[in-house]
Parts: structure tokens; C-alpha cells; sequence
């Protein structure tokens, strides 16, 4: 009986074990589609990024619009400049910081796969919880980003 029990709460603590190693591995969200909460009147940029910190969209909790030209393709109205429906889902997305400032003590990612690490905010106006380098799509980025 008392070898019983002991096999049990092996596995049951193997189990466990599993479990929280394959959550402490969870994919960081980077690339997840978002849709920005506020449009600037006459659409985006296309040189500025646009960074939506909380959004409850993102794992990450920041949105990014990444050098977008005019509105997004699902929220284009009549007669405005419009992003086309790949330029869209390659511009925003979600996103996290993987370079803060020197000497912040704000949390940073790694990015993944396909994507740079690129300096997005570096505003003196801007607090150290939001300035510094995000993860933007490689394919997106130029020779003046770098």
C-alpha cells in the first residue's frame, strides 16, 4: 500500500513539473494581431511609429503601428488614404520592448524569430515605462531604422 502512494505523488509531481515548464514557456505574443484602439484624424504616418501600451488585446500589452501609410484596410473611410490589407497586417501587431533605456529598470523581451530589435521611441518627453526598442517584423524595417 505505502508503495502505492509513493508511485502516486511521483507522478502527480512529475505532473506538475510538466505542467509548469511548458507554461513558463508560453510564446511572448509578439506578431499577434491587434487592432489600434485611437486613429489620428487623417490616418497614420508612414515614418512614425504608434505605440498602444495596456491594450487587453496583446499578451504583451502593446499594440504597434509601425510606419503605416493612412488607415488600416478594416477601417478605412471613403476617400481617405488607405493601407492595403497586407501592408496592414505587416505594420501593426503586437509587440514588446526589448532594449530599454540605460539605467531603467523596466522589464525587456527577446525577439523572436523574423523580427529586430529597433529603437521605436527615444523621446526625452517620453518615461522611461514606454521609451526604448521594440520588436518590429524584419521585413518591415530599413536601412535608416537600423
Amino acid at each position: 500500500m505505502e508503495m502505492h502512494r509513493w508511485v502516486r505523488n511521483a507522478l502527480c509531481a512529475a505532473a506538475a513539473l510538466v505542467m509548469a515548464s511548458t507554461l513558463g514557456c508560453e510564446a511572448p505574443g509578439v506578431g499577434d494581431p491587434c487592432n489600434p484602439e485611437s486613429i489620428p484624424e487623417g490616418g497614420f504616418v508612414r515614418t512614425e511609429a504608434y505605440l498602444e501600451t495596456s491594450s487587453v488585446q496583446c499578451r504583451t500589452r502593446v499594440c504597434m503601428v509601425y510606419k503605416l501609410p493612412g488607415y488600416p484596410a478594416d477601417s478605412c473611410p471613403a476617400g481617405a488614404v488607405c493601407a492595403s490589407p497586407e501592408e496592414t497586417e505587416d505594420r501593426i501587431y503586437c509587440t514588446c520592448r526589448c532594449k530599454a533605456p540605460a539605467g531603467s529598470t523596466a522589464s525587456t523581451c527577446e525577439c523572436p524569430e523574423n523580427y529586430d530589435c529597433v529603437e521605436v521611441l527615444d523621446s526625452e518627453f517620453a518615461g522611461d515605462g514606454i521609451r526604448g526598442s521594440y520588436c518590429v517584423k524584419s521585413s518591415t524595417v530599413s536601412e535608416e531604422d537600423s
